[in-house]
């Protein structure tokens, strides 16, 4: 493997699998770990730094809870 190559790998923080791109990735890409599956995103492009991605769905403390409510209850809270 030559230098070019290496600079476009990175290490899943969940295995430790070596993850390999074609091309230099950007920041923020998101890319799947091919022996654990995880969903894993790109923090830094030199050397690349992958941590595993947020799930937008809980995008705060607050929605967290929200969330935690009976169906019926979660407006209730809201309009306090």
């Amino acid at each position: 493997m030559n230098m070019a190559q290496s600079k476009n790998i990175g290490l899943c923080p969940d295995c430790g699998e070596e993850v390999r791109f074609k091309k230099m990735p950007y920041v923020g890409q998101v890319v799947t770990c091919r022996r654990c599956s995880a969903q894993l995103e790109v923090m830094r492009k030199s050397p690349i730094d992958l941590r595993l991605a947020q799930d937008d769905e809980w995008e705060s403390e607050e929605d967290f809870e929200s969330h935690d409510l009976p169906r019926n209850q979660r407006n209730k809270r809201d309009r306090w």
